[in-house]
């Protein structure tokens, strides 16, 4: 009997560590599969809002353009006359 019970607890050893393994992998699997259906799904949200003429242009997110007046220096439009 005492063998039989070794052997039983082995078993069930085994089948708590394959499960284990098999849950790790089955939730890495829809991690990944969450994750990448979320990207596509920006992806393509940015896509489709870059179309609309209302949206907020990125390039001015803070609403402040600066203009600097170009610099002529005179020696250097000199030898084009």
């Amino acid at each position: 009997m005492p063998k039989l019970y070794k052997i039983l607890w082995s078993f069930m050893i085994l089948f708590i560590i394959l499960t284990l393994i098999t849950f790790t992998f089955g939730l890495i699997l829809v991690s990944a599969a969450i994750v990448g259906v979320l990207g596509i799904y920006r992806y393509y949200l940015v896509r489709r809002r870059s179309r609309n003429i209302s949206s907020w242009p990125k390039k001015y997110s803070t609403c402040e353009i600066i203009d600097i007046p170009s610099e002529t220096i005179p020696n250097s439009t000199r030898h084009l006359k």
